[in-house]
């Protein structure tokens, strides 16, 4: 399930929440037992890459004489 990060708008609290995307965003949050306004605010992409892409190039490590 996707993360969004939230902050609260009366501590400038962030905090993170898991949720499904079908999920409506959250309204409120829980700032010492009282309710306020939240935003959702941008999250850092995750980029994850897989295969030949993601592999060091070992010729340039020998270059630089680097142990892998």
């Amino acid at each position: 399930m996707p993360m969004y990060d939230y902050q609260c708008l009366e501590c400038e609290e962030i905090f993170e929440v898991e949720q499904k995307m079908s999920d409506d965003p959250l309204e409120e949050c829980l700032c010492e037992n009282e309710k306020f306004l939240v935003k959702r605010i941008p999250s850092k992409p995750l980029l994850v890459i897989n295969g030949a892409a993601a592999m060091p190039d070992r010729k340039l490590y020998k270059e630089l004489d680097i142990d892998v």
